[in-house]
């Protein structure tokens, strides 16, 4: 155990570092980017740099064996725009999901503006502020319906680590039938406490961390269940022992 952790400190402080590091590089890019108008060419361009650093962090992290991530359903990336929606365990959920999807875009909090290492390089990208409101429904869904991945947490925030999932809010419904997407289902699962709510960043996790990334049905949203019986379907499916089966039970009572 002492040598566990005399191998660990370093690694994981080391790799926070070089988390914020290559997020420093992105926001003076974007800043350098903010004298150019505002483009769909420009976002594009940070979203595939974006997606690209958090792979090589990903990448650097299975190397020096602080995070396994795997990946299962991930094979192809479909054509076209869909609502990818995940259970939300820990902070790092959404660099797993973003170093896997080129061109996806996420719903992010005020803070983010003002926080030196993300901000800047997360509006180049087209990234979307949560508090938008009616502007933030339209926006996004004028986005996936252009061939965007929009990746939502629908719970708000992460789960606190052994209780159940939140509630479901609404919103990704919304944008999905706006944008006329289906939405992709995924599950996130985690043997550690790394970056998860409540967990202080600089107390040293339980490491290696071991991440399953599973993608789900593919749910189209031209039914004929309501917003809120679909939110609560899709809600099902996160807290079932058998996701698929009860799943398609339940979307079965609204299929038109």
């Amino acid at each position: 155990m002492f040598f566990h952790t005399l191998y660990f400190i370093p690694i994981y402080f080391g790799t926070l570092l070089l988390f914020a590091a290559g997020g420093f590089e992105l926001c003076v890019l974007g800043l350098l980017a903010g004298v150019l108008p505002a483009s769909e060419r420009m976002e594009r361009l940070f979203q595939r740099l974006i997606q690209r650093h958090l792979a090589f962090f990903h990448w650097w992290c299975d190397l020096t064996r602080l995070v396994h991530v795997r990946y299962h359903g991930f094979e192809t990336n479909p054509a076209g725009g869909r609502v990818l929606v995940a259970n939300h365990p820990a902070m790092i959920d959404i660099t797993c999901l973003l170093a896997r999807l080129p061109g996806a875009l996420c719903i992010f909090k005020p803070a983010i503006r003002r926080n030196p290492v993300l901000g800047a390089a997360a509006r180049c990208a087209g990234y979307l502020g949560s508090d938008g409101g009616h502007d933030l429904v339209r926006n996004a869904a004028e986005k996936t319906a252009a061939g965007h991945t929009l990746v939502i947490f629908p719970e708000g925030t992460r789960t606190p680590p052994g209780e159940d999932l939140l509630p479901f809010k609404p919103g990704f419904v919304l944008i999905a039938r706006r944008a006329r997407v289906p939405i992709q289902l995924v599950r996130i699962t985690t043997d550690s406490d790394l970056l998860a709510k409540g967990a202080a960043w600089w107390r040293l996790p339980r490491l290696p961390a071991r991440v399953e990334v599973t993608a789900g049905p593919l749910i189209p949203t031209d039914t004929a269940a309501s917003t809120t019986e679909l939110v609560q379907d899709i809600e099902a499916w996160f807290r079932a022992p058998a996701p698929g089966a009860a799943f398609r039970r339940a979307l079965g009572r609204h299929q038109s």
